[in-house]
């Protein structure tokens, strides 16, 4: 059977591992600073922090700048859900932004309308590596004091090298889960070029304290949204073989763009200058045959998440016809940094040759 995606930890990795077990920096300790000081390099921001998962990470950025019950933060309509449970959970009212028709990502054209007195932020989501408008919103509404936060989390080192993914915004938010280009088994990070919301994040993420030893200065509330540094010791290897794994998923997305570009009732959304797919997605006519095509070869393929307008515990208040029609075309064919590729051949060799319609 062909998986979705395939990215595997090697025993480089473990050894990692090891060290900083064996270190007894069992918590946050000097690997984890490491990995925080090379990717912070890497991404070409002044301050980045380690945390426990994607969804920490954005939930930290929102406490950093302080949503609280009642504010009102922007989401796109089309994203993982734990982008707007971050909002949501902390008592916001999470308002959904339509997104463009051909692209899945934010309608910056309406965002004005939705915007109130009671609007703190506007969440960017770069689905899928698709770089979204974090410059553009910063630039028009940070002087009105309503922040941007950039979902990166699936968009690792996805743009030019001046603008990566969740550089451009208030603050950017990764995941590094073992479905990401870049794995630290379970983890996540947030960046930002703001000392003071680093100083903030910085402390909240251990419960608002600036010392859990010495215990005796609250100075936020906060959780406990560390990364260990065994973890880290697992990114830090990872790193190693970052421009090897970018270069096999590209030439993956090549191979499916160039090889299917011609088969009646598939398409593709067109990739802007520097953009790197995550996973390697199509559009389809009819997506709900080709999964049953691929399928019948045991080829396992991923349609793209209800958009967030269905979820009865958020308030649907625009018109999200571009968001349903996208989920309804969507699908994500056998991707990743270890994903072998004849596997890919054979995807296309069954595309080629099945009645798809």
């Amino acid at each position: 059977m062909i998986q979705v995606w395939n990215n595997f930890l090697q025993e480089k990795e473990l050894r990692n591992f090891e060290k900083a077990f064996w270190n007894q920096y069992i918590m946050e300790g000097p690997v984890l600073i490491e990995f925080q000081n090379r990717l912070r390099d890497i991404l070409g921001v002044k301050y980045a922090i380690g945390v426990t998962s994607g969804s920490a990470a954005l939930a930290l950025a929102l406490m950093g700048i302080g949503i609280k019950p009642n504010d009102e933060v922007i989401v796109p309509d089309l994203t993982f859900i734990a982008t707007a449970n971050a909002a949501y959970l902390l008592g916001a009212k999470v308002v959904l932004a339509p997104t463009e028709k051909e692209r899945p990502i934010i309608d910056l054209d309406l965002v004005d309308k939705l915007i109130t007195d009671k609007t703190k932020a506007i969440i960017t989501v770069d689905l899928n590596g698709r770089i979204s408008w974090s410059r553009e919103l910063k630039e028009k509404y940070g002087k009105q004091g309503i922040y941007i936060v950039d979902d990166a989390c699936q968009a690792f080192m996805s743009g030019s090298t001046d603008e990566r993914a969740g550089t451009q915004a208030d603050i950017g938010c990764f995941s590094f889960g073992i479905t990401k280009t870049l794995s630290t088994i379970n983890g996540g990070l947030v960046v930002t070029n703001n000392k003071e919301l680093y100083e903030k994040m910085k402390i909240m993420k251990t419960q608002g304290m600036e010392s859990v030893f010495e215990g005796d200065s609250y100075r936020y509330p906060g959780f406990n949204f560390k990364l260990v540094d065994g973890l880290a010791a697992i990114g830090l290897e990872q790193l190693e073989r970052l421009d090897d794994k970018i270069r096999h998923m590209t030439m993956i997305d090549e191979m499916y763009r160039s090889e299917l570009k011609h088969i009646e009732g598939i398409d593709f959304i067109p990739k802007r200058q520097h953009e790197f797919m995550w996973m390697s997605d199509i559009v389809c006519r009819d997506r709900d045959q080709v999964r049953k095509v691929l399928k019948e070869h045991d080829i396992i393929s991923r349609p793209l998440g209800s958009p967030l307008h269905t979820a009865p515990f958020l308030e649907a208040q625009a018109d999200y016809r571009y968001a349903d029609n996208m989920q309804k075309k969507l699908l994500s064919l056998p991707s990743g940094p270890n994903q072998d590729l004849k596997n890919v051949e054979q995807v296309i060799n069954v595309l080629k040759n099945s009645r798809l319609y």
